[in-house]
């Protein structure tokens, strides 16, 4: 199984079943993820090492919701290059004009609604996530 060479992808969700649900979409097709149940332990992974190359951020969360992690992110030098998906019930409730300035004020790569399909959201992170190149093992040093 390959893995993308640049780092994990960074699932913060509550609910239990979809994170897990998301793990295993994602590792099935060759990515690493790490997971967290809330803002606050996304925010240690983000600080951590090795740092998420993508987030998939659920918004309403117990201890720190996904608009902190957000604010975080936009405000902290060095953390606004990290692509971030938002995957939540509620954003679906917004009108497109304003997902598009919440997405320009906070840098957000793409809106997904629950329940996803894991389709579309593999094609989003395909797009965000560079795949290591099918000769890099043989390419010379």
């Amino acid at each position: 199984m390959a893995s993308p060479s640049s780092g994990p992808i960074l699932i913060v969700e509550d609910d239990v079943d979809i994170r897990e649900a998301l793990q295993g979409l994602l590792e099935m097709n060759g990515f690493q993820v790490l997971m967290a149940s809330n803002g606050r332990q996304a925010l240690e992974f983000l600080q951590g090492s090795p740092r998420p190359v993508l987030i998939l951020l659920d918004m309403a969360m117990p201890v720190m919701d996904g608009h902190r992690v957000l604010t975080f992110r936009k405000e902290t030098d060095g953390y606004q290059e990290v692509p971030v998906v938002i995957i939540s019930a509620g954003m679906s409730a917004m009108t497109p004009r304003d997902r598009a300035l919440y997405a320009a004020n906070y840098n957000v790569a793409a809106f997904l609604r629950k329940p996803t399909d894991p389709h579309q959201l593999l094609d989003i992170v395909e797009r965000h996530v560079p795949r290591p190149a099918a000769d890099s093992a043989s390419s010379p040093a």
